[in-house]
């Protein structure tokens, strides 16, 4: 009796223990919150630069930093808000979670390439963060030429970093295209999908078709 209440209660947050656990699992419900924890703190890392920006704009001229520091801070606002928490935002985290719970399906195709997507996306966001420190980027999110060709701040390598986080965009993209298409249920034809399927996979779509164009660009840069 006693183990059957065991298995009974048994889930995905505590089936398996310990940090390693999380870091190498498969389970696409715990990639979910891996998305949601980096993602919400990569939000809240921008909205604190934000609001040292609105700090700023208090009092003219120099409130709390010079024209220098507030064109990083407001660089780096924008790049954490839209790479960091904007763009895998809803896919990668929600996507995660439901996506295969409403296909009724096990997981998605690639456990193991959606858990590489994730540590992609780390990766690239420790590289762009770590710009910070280096030398912080100061010619706003969109790296715009001439400027980001000519400045002396560290624009390769948090280019580099948003050039690995488009990777980990692409994989997670085409997972959930494979996911839709193979693993829909009988009976579940496209027209009877549920609205949220259809906004990841359309999602997933502009993901692998625009985010290679956005990639190659930013190598281009660099």
């Amino acid at each position: 009796m006693s183990t059957a209440a065991t298995t009974r209660d048994s889930n995905y947050l505590n089936v398996t223990k310990g940090a390693l656990s999380w870091l190498l699992t498969l389970d696409h419900k715990r990639i979910g919150i891996l998305y949601l924890v980096s993602i919400l703190s990569s939000f809240f890392l921008g909205g604190m630069m934000a609001m040292l920006i609105r700090t700023e704009l208090l009092t003219p001229g120099d409130t709390i930093m010079t024209a220098d520091q507030y064109n990083q801070v407001f660089t780096l606002h924008g790049a954490i808000m839209i790479f960091l928490f904007i763009i895998p935002g809803i896919p990668a985290a929600l996507g995660n979670f439901v996506l295969p719970l409403m296909l009724g399906a096990k997981d998605v195709a690639f456990p193991r390439l959606n858990l590489l997507s994730w540590w992609l996306w780390i990766t690239g966001a420790f590289i762009a963060v770590a710009s910070i420190l280096i030398n912080a980027v100061d010619t706003g999110w969109t790296f715009y030429t001439p400027y980001s060709t000519t400045t002396g701040t560290s624009v390769t390598l948090i280019v580099t970093g948003v050039f690995i986080l488009g990777f980990s965009s692409i994989l997670t993209g085409l997972n959930f295209i494979v996911t839709i298409h193979k693993l829909r249920p009988k009976g579940m034809t496209w027209f009877k999908m549920p609205l949220l399927l259809w906004g990841l996979y359309s999602t997933a779509i502009i993901q692998v078709l625009a985010t290679p164009v956005l990639g190659i660009t930013l190598l281009l840069l660099a």
